[in-house]
């Protein structure tokens, strides 16, 4: 298994035939034509895969599977494609420069580097930065799924896999439910089976849920050798997953290993930051991290390590919002979700109580056709801001489409335009890629397939997300329906009827600790983002109400989720901001504070 490496190069050393950045890659020549493959392919072979591109062009890469970047090199033209979600490494570029690493742009002596603000209040807002937008003016990134093709000077950008031709599949499928059950069971085998060829030594995350439960239960149908499996859990708290997934360990027999966060754990900011390149910051982004600390601390080194992440989204989210949303349009009250809204914005709503709590949820089901708010919403950022830039909308909503002629299409949309382009593409494999990047370790993701993505686009809504529309919009709706139906005789009840927690991090842990707590507020209020783009007030605010509401005893759990989610944002475009803008070298908010 070729593991990801990083790569920097200006486009004009291609013209020169100086292809030395990429010689750590897997070549493959056809003619006059080479390919440089930074990653794997499990369905194709390279020299296949090249030979189908001199006659198909880029179409001979939509069917695909695999985790990569990939390079076709030819007399005139420069044609870099990453993989359908994005698990292969990042490519940042401007006209003059590629790279994998953001931070190579503020080596280059002629470039200037800016921040790009409006990307920065996004991250603020959503977590993490859309392509192809970049945190620094004048910097691209190329999205999962899409192909850059550098010719004479100029750049195009190429999506392989158009929204048309997604929703064109949408209720094709004609399989009863128990045909179509068997038929995912296949697929999801054969995915297993590609992605485990040739590896001596395999291992697998862990949690306690259908996903990861389902990937050890299908290894072992093929695989009979010895497994080494990781999980993740919380010191003394109810989110952790640890005696679950320690049942599954025992059960189907893998060499567990298991680590417990306390907090401590994001003084590691820098070294997360310097691979994502962009600030990003997810509430599984910590888990992730010592997820791959652990493998590399166990001294196991897997060959491959199987990762249940993106089957959520690939079955579609926020069925019962997704209902209650179209249920209040069809009744004509989204004028006074809007008002609602409206007022929402007033301080009375800023705090631990009924009042944030409906508001909360009043927000999600009026913009369930976007990625979810967990940071600071529109308003807080133009309040918060020094800028005078007022953010208005987000940049990637706006080639999405607003009307629907049913429910199933609203669906649909969500399905694909968030779920998968936004949430798998842009965050959840971008997350677990990176941190597998960061330790040298070989992520892949079975739910990924190539096969699996296009059966599961065939499914009618029922066999995702199974109810009536009342039972959906009243919370009754089973969620990865068919996905159950595979695995509900092959998993532990523990497993099966337990209420899904979701794989994020309870992020109060990680500003608990008094000391810890107070040297982060501290360098938040010194830094230079802050004095920079924000109102010392407003900040000095924000901090002193956390600190004034672990005083009292928590009402309700995503209350301090958002509030601790919004200082940690903060705290990543800091740290960011010192490691790029300010071009300091460090690996540790030790060395910041």
């Amino acid at each position: 298994m070729q593991k990801i490496k990083s790569f920097n190069f200006t486009t004009s050393a291609f013209q020169k035939s100086d292809y030395s950045a990429l010689n750590e890659f897997q070549l493959t020549e056809v003619g006059a034509d080479k390919m440089f493959l930074n990653g794997r392919l499990y369905n194709i072979s390279a020299a296949e895969l090249l030979n189908s591109y001199q006659v198909e062009g880029i179409r001979a890469l939509k069917k695909v599977d695999g985790d990569f970047t990939l390079f076709v090199i030819s007399s005139q033209k420069i044609v870099i494609v990453r993989d359908r979600h994005g698990v292969g490494a990042q490519v940042f570029y401007n006209r003059d420069f590629i790279t994998s690493n953001l931070s190579d742009f503020t080596k280059l002596e002629n470039f200037e580097c800016k921040p790009n603000i409006e990307a920065l209040f996004t991250f603020m807002s959503i977590g993490y930065i859309p392509a192809p937008m970049s945190s620094l003016e004048g910097v691209k990134k190329l999205p999962a799924g899409h192909c850059l093709t550098i010719e004479n000077g100029q750049t195009t950008v190429t999506d392989l896999f158009p929204s048309t031709e997604y929703f064109a599949r949408n209720n094709t499928c004609k399989l009863a439910l128990d045909e179509a059950v068997v038929e995912y069971e296949r697929l999801h085998k054969k995915a297993i089976s590609q992605r485990i060829e040739n590896a001596s030594k395999v291992g697998l995350l862990l949690s306690g849920g259908y996903d990861s439960g389902g990937n050890i239960s299908a290894l072992r149908d093929v695989y009979d050798d010895s497994i080494t499996s990781y999980s993740i859990g919380f010191k003394n708290n109810q989110w952790t997953e640890l005696p679950l997934a320690k049942l599954l360990s025992e059960k189907y027999g893998s060499k567990h290993y298991e680590y417990e966060i306390d907090g401590s754990e994001i003084m590691n900011l820098p070294q997360i930051l310097s691979v994502t390149g962009d600030p990003f910051q997810e509430g599984g982004l910590l888990v992730n991290y010592t997820a791959m600390e652990l493998v590399r601390q166990s001294g196991e080194e897997p060959d491959v390590i199987l990762g249940g992440d993106g089957n959520d989204q690939h079955f579609g989210t926020s069925g019962k919002e997704l209902a209650l949303h179209w249920k209040m349009k069809q009744k004509r009250l989204q004028p006074f979700q809007k008002m609602f809204d409206y007022v929402g914005n007033l301080g009375v709503f800023n705090k631990d109580n009924i009042l944030f709590r409906t508001e909360f949820h009043n927000r999600k089901i009026l913009y369930i056709q976007q990625s979810d708010i967990f940071g600071f919403t529109p308003y807080e950022i133009n309040k918060l801001n020094s800028t005078g830039l007022k953010i208005d909308g987000f940049e990637y909503l706006k080639s999405h489409p607003e009307k629907f002629e049913n429910f199933d299409a609203f669906f649909f949309n969500r399905n694909l335009n968030i779920d998968i382009k936004q949430v798998i593409n842009e965050v959840i494999l971008y997350k677990s890629s990176r941190m597998a990047e960061l330790f040298d370790n070989c992520m892949t993701f079975p739910y990924m397939s190539t096969d699996l993505y296009e059966f599961l686009s065939t499914l009618p809504v029922d066999y995702k997300c199974h109810g009536t529309f009342d039972k959906l919009s009243s919370g009754q709706g089973v969620s990865k329906y068919l996905h159950k139906e595979y695995l509900k005789s092959k998993l532990p009840t523990e497993i099966t009827d337990r209420k899904k927690q979701g794989g994020f991090a309870p992020l109060p842990i990680f500003l608990r600790d008094d000391k810890q707590r107070k040297m982060l507020f501290s360098y938040l209020r010194k830094s230079d983002m802050v004095k920079l783009l924000f109102k010392a007030h407003g900040i000095d605010k924000l901090l002193n109400h956390y600190e004034n509401s672990l005083k009292s005893k928590p009402y309700w759990f995503w209350f301090q989720q958002v509030k601790s989610n919004q200082i940690i944002n903060l705290l990543t475009v800091a740290v960011w901001w010192d490691m790029v803008i300010n071009k300091k070298n460090i690996s540790s908010m030790n060395e910041l504070v």
